[in-house]
C-alpha cells in the first residue's frame, strides 16, 4: 500500500501557527493502481476491526 499526503487550502481545515488553513488528504493505491482517498470512516472501521482482533486474541 502506497500513501501520499497533500496540503490544500480547502474544506476540513485546521489553523497552523501562522493562522493559515491547512488540509491534510491521505490517499492509498487500490488493486488497480488507482489512488483512493482515505476517509475518516475508513480509518474508524479499521480501528474497530483491529480492536476486535485484539480482544479475540486476549480471550
Amino acid at each position: 500500500m502506497h500513501m501520499r499526503e497533500d496540503n490544500n487550502l480547502t474544506n476540513h481545515t485546521q489553523t497552523n501557527k501562522e493562522h493559515r488553513p491547512v488540509k491534510n488528504d491521505c490517499y492509498m493505491v487500490d488493486e488497480h493502481g488507482k489512488e483512493v482517498q482515505i476517509t475518516t470512516s475508513m480509518v474508524q472501521d479499521i480501528c474497530i476491526k483491529l480492536l476486535e482482533q485484539c480482544r479475540t486474541v486476549k480471550s
